[in-house]
């Protein structure tokens, strides 16, 4: 069944069985399948409470990315709090970096493979920005619209690397 979201609405993540990682929407635009995300540590096994999901800052989040939301739409991830404060100039949306596998040729210059990203707040599908990525784009979250099971390995991948257990008291 289909549910409303919100902006400011944190969910689960199912990585495996038994652990989970804590997403919040950051951006849901009336139009396009594409949100914001903002990732947080750690693996856990439990639901965080209400005040550790409203103490959530941008800086606490492992990463953001642009993701389908048919696994929310599905009722795959499952809905928890809206943030009490939430307001989009708080949330805002990264550059991304984008690598096409592929060289495009600039007249005059030399051939670029990677690409600074940027979209604006109400579009998370067509770029508003796109440019030669510089020395510091190339440590921006890499720019790919994952489905459910790639921003699950992904999120459970950079959360495994940033924390040294589900649960552990270091992260509350």
């Amino acid at each position: 069944m289909a549910m409303d979201l919100r902006e400011g609405q944190f969910f689960l993540l199912p990585l495996d069985r038994s652990q989970y990682a804590v997403g919040l929407v950051a951006r849901a635009p009336r139009r396009g399948g594409v949100l914001l995300g903002y990732f947080f540590g750690p693996r856990r096994i439990a639901e965080p409470s209400r005040d550790w999901l409203n103490s959530r800052l941008p800086s606490h989040a492992v990463f953001a990315c642009r993701f389908k939301d048919t696994s929310l739409f599905r009722s795959e991830w499952r809905q928890l709090d809206v943030l009490s404060t939430f307001k989009r100039a708080d949330w805002p949306v990264p550059a991304f970096h984008r690598f096409e596998g592929s060289v495009t040729y600039i007249p005059g210059g030399s051939s670029v493979t990677d690409w600074r990203v940027e979209y604006n707040d109400d579009n998370m599908v067509m770029p508003v920005s796109e440019a030669p990525a510089q020395g510091a784009d190339l440590r921006l979250t890499d720019d790919l619209v994952y489905d459910g099971r790639l921003l699950a390995t992904e999120v459970g991948e950079r959360i495994a690397g940033s924390a040294p257990s589900a649960d552990d008291d270091a992260w509350r």
